[in-house]
């Protein structure tokens, strides 16, 4: 029986290639939440990709109002995400690593089409991300067809919906929602999705199922309890920009 037609939440997360300063990107892992409106049912999707090329990865490091305070930086090769390299910050990738990771780079946009086609069954009409730019251009690379949805950037749409003078960061917008990770559901000031279990290790935040994740609970306070979802926007950004100010100094005589 044909599902009513679904929304999917997706987040990729990506890494520089070791020895590039950041200048090449690959994606790492892709995660997928789909939504059926009508039922208000959830499901997961995700895959991380597995290739012999090394990686750095940055993990911001947020206050209590989700501002950036300091990044973490970890070397790893993607066949083996559980073990740390050595941190060189000399390293600079020569002309034979350099065709390597591109190689590797087109396997993951291969991977990406194939997880992509893997969903074709499911019967979803509208895309969403959270700041849509960089998944997007992956899914041109990747020959991923997205014509015909809805694509929606949520963080765009917040923005502009209240005048906001900059983007809000995902991590702000579970501040206002009050997101919490739960042993087995994610949940919200007004909502709580089920986690299988198969997926409860990887759904967290800067995970890409568990930004997935976030973003549906924030649409869904967004869409469905406006007036207290704005009012959460508005509260947050005063105490943000309150912070972002620079202290009164008293004045000497």
């Amino acid at each position: 029986m044909m599902t009513s037609p679904m929304t999917a939440y997706i987040d990729m997360e990506f890494a520089g290639i070791r020895g590039t300063r950041q200048g090449m990107q690959i994606p790492i892992e892709i995660g997928v939440v789909l939504h059926d409106p009508v039922s208000d049912t959830v499901a997961f999707a995700g895959k991380a990709f597995s290739h012999d090329v090394e990686v750095e990865l940055w993990k911001n490091v947020t206050d209590e109002i989700g501002k950036r305070i300091d990044g973490h930086r970890r070397v790893f090769n993607l066949n083996r995400p559980g073990e740390t390299l050595p941190d060189d910050r000399k390293f600079r990738l020569d002309a034979e690593g350099t065709r390597c990771a591109r190689e590797a780079i087109h396997a993951v946009h291969a991977d990406i089409r194939a997880f992509m086609q893997a969903l074709n069954y499911k019967n979803i009409d509208s895309i969403a991300f959270f700041a849509r730019k960089r998944e997007l251009e992956t899914f041109q690379r990747a020959r991923v067809n997205t014509g015909g949805f809805v694509i929606r950037d949520l963080q765009s749409e917040i923005r502009k919906e209240y005048s906001l003078t900059e983007d809000v960061s995902l991590d702000r917008m579970s501040l206002v929602i009050g997101f919490s990770l739960r042993t087995d559901a994610i949940t919200s000031t007004n909502f709580r999705y089920p986690i299988p279990e198969k997926f409860r290790y990887i759904i967290k935040p800067h995970k890409a199922i568990g930004d997935a994740a976030r973003m549906l609970l924030v649409s869904q306070e967004f869409r469905l309890h406006h007036t207290e979802f704005e009012d959460g926007v508005r509260e947050h950004v005063r105490h943000y920009e309150a912070r972002k100010a620079p202290p009164h100094d008293e004045e000497t005589t």
